[in-house]
């Protein structure tokens, strides 16, 4: 596996609505706003997305890493978007540098690592697991 055939060059962006499903539950706040694991979610659909052309159809992505600082709350409702700069490629890793922002100002930074798998191999993988 490798991405010889990713640019270099990618900056992809990507605008989301925070939306009831995508709000802070469960953690005693009285307001509704977008937690940071549908932010994280939103971050790697949009590295997934700004790669996934250039891969042939036996391939996929998944993510290999994370780290983020989420920096402000946005509020249901309010839009946001994602944007990712691809940083480098080591054979089948590619790392991307993400930050994200409603109208107001940045909201989130960070980085995130996915790696280029061949679909099959990685389902057999994952099946074998659980024999």
């Amino acid at each position: 596996m490798s991405a010889e055939n990713i640019p270099r060059d990618i900056i992809h962006q990507k605008r989301f609505e925070v939306t009831e499903d995508m709000v802070a539950k469960g953690i005693g706040l009285d307001v509704q706003v977008l937690s940071t694991p549908a932010l994280i979610l939103a971050m790697e659909l949009t590295a997934h997305e700004a790669i996934s052309k250039y891969l042939s159809e036996e391939e996929s992505t998944v993510g290999g890493g994370i780290c983020i600082s989420h920096l402000r709350p946005t509020r249901l409702g309010e839009h946001f978007e994602v944007v990712v700069r691809l940083k480098r490629v080591e054979r089948n890793k590619i790392v991307f540098q993400i930050e994200a922002f409603d109208p107001h100002a940045k909201i989130a930074e960070g980085e995130h690592v996915r790696y280029v798998i061949n679909k099959n191999k990685f389902k057999a993988k994952v099946e074998g697991r659980h024999q």
